[in-house]
C-alpha cells in the first residue's frame, strides 16, 4: 500500500474589525480535482477480499481458531514475563473485565492491525498498544490533544506523514495511523533495541528514554532495560508498559485468569478504498449503501463534507459496501460534488457569502465553522454550495463540526484559536 503526502488547505479566521465591500467577489474559485476521468478508475481497491468477490474466488483457508489465537501465536517479546507489576496488573485487568469492555470496539478494527503487524513481521504485542492508548477508539482525544486509536500528537503525526488539514485528520484514520504508528515503533526499536523501551518512548518520547538510558549507563548498567529506567520515568509511563504486557498475559492464557475472551473471527471485515476524485462524503456513503453515520464511524478522519481527490483519501468499508461503491460509481451519471472549494481573496463574513450564493447563513456556517466575532481572512479555503439549493447542498452537522479551524494570521497575534470539535 502506498501512502502519499496530501494537499493542505488552511482555514484562517481573525477578529472582526470592519465591514467588507459587497461589490467585488471576496474569493476565487479552486478548480475541482479529478485524477482519472473514467470510472471506476476514480477509485483504487486494496488487494484482498473485494478482488476475490469480483473474481468469485473462494475465501482463503483458515489457519487459526480465531483472531485471538492468531495474536497469541504472534507474540515474540519475552521481556517482563515474570515482572511482579505485570503479573499484578494482569490480575486486575482480568478482574475488571477489561477485554469485555474494549473488545466490542476493537473487533471491528483489530483484524486490519493484526494483518499489518504480521505483514511487517513485527511482534504481535504491538497490536495491544491501541487497547491501552484508546480502547481502539478512532475518535479518541486526550487532554494533551492526542487523537485517534494510536493517540498521535500533531508534531509526531506530521513527522510520520499523517495529514492534518481543512479536509481530514489522518490521526483518526485506522489505515494511515496504523502505518504511521508501526513506522514510529519500528524506529524506536531501532534506537533502543528493546520493545518495552520502544513502547515507553512511544508514551513519553524518545528524548526522555534516551536521557534515562544514558544516565543508567553512567551508573554502570551496561544494557539497561525498562525496569532499570522505570523509577525515574513519569508515572504514566511506569504504568503504561506493564499494562501492555499484562494484557498480553491475559490473552496468552485466559484460563489462568478464569476468563473467556469475547469471540472475534479471524477474518477481515473491511476493504480499503482509495478515492481519486472530488466527491461529496454523503454521496460516497449513498453509493456504498451505508447510512452516513455508519460511514463516518468507520472513517472519522473526514473533516469536511467533501473528499478532495488529490489527497488520495483511503476509506475503510465493509466488503459488500466496497463492491456496491465500485458498481455504483461506474454507473453514476453525476454530479459528484454539491460543494466547491474557494480561496478567500479579501476578508469576508458568513452573511456576505450567504447573500452571494443565495443560501442561508446556517448552511455557510455548517461547512465553515466560525467563532463569534470573527471573519474569514485572506488565504482561507472555504466550501460553498454549487447551486442555490439548500436541500441539495445540505450536510450532516456532525461532519461539519469536525472541521479544523486555524486562527493564526499575519500581523494579528491576538486572534484566538477555534478548537476542533
Amino acid at each position: 500500500m502506498q501512502f502519499l503526502k496530501f494537499v493542505r488547505f488552511g482555514l484562517v479566521v481573525v477578529l472582526l474589525s470592519g465591514c467588507a465591500s459587497v461589490f467585488d467577489a471576496p474569493y476565487e474559485e479552486i478548480p475541482p480535482e479529478v485524477a482519472l476521468q473514467q470510472e471506476p478508475e476514480a477509485i483504487e481497491i486494496e488487494p484482498g477480499p473485494l478482488h476475490e468477490l469480483l473474481a468469485h474466488a473462494p475465501p482463503p483457508s483458515v489457519h487459526y481458531r480465531d483472531l485471538w489465537d492468531r495474536i497469541r501465536q504472534g507474540f515474540k517479546v519475552a521481556d517482563m514475563e515474570r515482572d511482579a507489576q505485570t503479573i499484578r496488573v494482569a490480575r486486575k485487568l482480568a478482574a475488571d473485565k477489561f477485554l469485555d469492555h474494549t473488545s466490542q470496539r476493537a473487533a471491528n478494527l483489530l483484524f486490519y492491525v493484526v494483518d499489518e503487524v504480521e505483514r511487517r513481521n513485527l511482534p504481535m504485542e504491538l497490536v495491544l498498544v491501541p487497547f491501552i492508548e484508546s480502547g481502539y477508539t478512532l475518535e479518541a482525544q486526550s487532554h494533551a490533544e492526542a487523537h485517534g486509536a494510536w493517540q498521535f500528537i500533531e508534531k509526531t503525526a506530521r513527522t510520520y506523514e499523517l495529514n492534518i488539514d481543512r479536509f481530514q485528520d489522518e490521526r483518526r484514520s485506522l489505515i494511515t495511523s496504523t502505518r504511521a504508528a508501526l513506522d514510529y515503533l519500528s524506529t524506536l526499536h531501532g534506537m533502543f533495541n528493546s520493545w518495552p523501551l520502544a513502547m515507553a518512548a512511544y508514551n513519553c518520547g524518545e528524548k526522555r528514554i534516551q536521557a534515562e538510558v544514558d544516565r543508567a549507563k553512567a551508573r554502570g548498567i551496561k544494557n539497561p532495560d525498562f525496569n532499570d529506567l522505570s523509577p525515574r520515568l513519569p508515572e504514566e509511563t511506569r504504568n503504561y508498559v506493564p499494562r501492555i504486557f499484562a494484557l498480553k498475559k491475559v490473552i496468552a492464557d485466559p484460563a489462568a485468569y478464569k476468563i473467556a475472551l469475547p469471540p472475534i473471527e479471524n477474518a477481515t471485515r473491511h476493504t480499503v478504498v482509495e478515492m481519486r476524485r472530488d466527491i461529496d462524503v454523503s454521496l460516497v456513503a449513498r453509493l456504498a449503501g451505508l447510512p452516513l453515520s455508519k460511514f463516518i464511524a468507520l472513517n472519522p478522519s473526514l473533516n469536511a463534507p467533501i473528499i478532495v481527490g488529490h489527497s488520495r483519501t483511503q476509506l475503510l468499508l465493509p466488503h459488500d459496501a466496497a463492491l456496491q461503491l465500485v458498481i455504483n460509481m461506474g454507473n453514476h451519471p453525476g454530479p459528484w460534488v454539491s460543494w466547491r472549494p474557494v480561496r478567500v481573496t479579501r476578508p469576508t463574513t458568513q452573511g456576505e457569502l450567504a447573500r452571494r450564493n443565495n443560501v442561508s447563513v446556517k448552511l455557510i456556517a455548517q461547512a465553515n465553522p466560525l467563532p463569534e466575532g470573527h471573519y474569514y481572512a485572506v488565504g482561507s479555503t472555504l466550501l460553498l454550495p454549487l447551486r442555490a439549493n439548500e436541500d441539495a447542498a445540505d450536510i450532516d452537522p456532525q461532519i461539519a463540526q469536525r472541521a479544523v479551524l486555524t486562527t493564526k494570521a499575519p500581523g494579528l497575534p491576538e486572534a484566538r484559536a477555534a478548537q476542533p470539535k
